[in-house]
């Protein structure tokens, strides 16, 4: 009977101390290799597919939204952005070189400002068509495609 209970003791003893250590690590094998992750690739493999996503991708922010409809009514520096949109100019101008990189915007510098337009002419007629699929009549000036005089700012709503 002794001889059970020291058996008993010492498999406890072995499991608790088994516990402590943790799960037992495996090692990684060539086939465990083989069956990581990778990295998402889709099914669909058409090149007009994936540009008209990175397309929309780049222009998939409210910020670079509303910077893209107020150049579609013209050209405008940063500090005009800046007072129309009320958004403050490191937000501004880290959303414009996003455009810029995308290819949607392009800049001129005009003396010590730069003044920026549309560059690829598929952004506004996008804009066009979701103002019309968005159209809300309490919708911000902005997106109904006010024109802004100069020093003139427009509530986001």
């Amino acid at each position: 009977m002794a001889r059970n209970s020291t058996l008993k003791i010492s498999r406890e003893r072995e499991n608790y101390s088994r516990q402590m250590q943790g799960p037992k690590q495996m090692t990684k094998t060539e086939d465990d290799k083989s069956r990581q992750r990778r990295p998402h690739e889709p099914k669909v493999k058409c090149r007009a597919i994936g540009a008209a996503s990175d397309f929309m991708k780049a222009m998939a922010n409210p910020v670079r939204l509303a910077i893209l409809c107020v150049l579609m009514e013209g050209t405008r520096t940063v500090s005009e952005l800046e007072e129309i949109l009320d958004v403050h100019q490191p937000t501004l101008s880290q959303q414009i070189g996003e455009l810029r990189d995308a290819g949607i915007i392009v800049g001129r510098r005009v003396a010590k400002a730069v003044v920026y337009r549309l560059a690829d002419p598929r952004a506004g007629q996008l804009i066009a068509h979701l103002r019309l699929l968005f159209a809300d009549s309490e919708a911000s000036a902005i997106w109904r495609g006010a024109q802004f005089e100069s020093g003139a700012t427009a509530e986001m709503a």
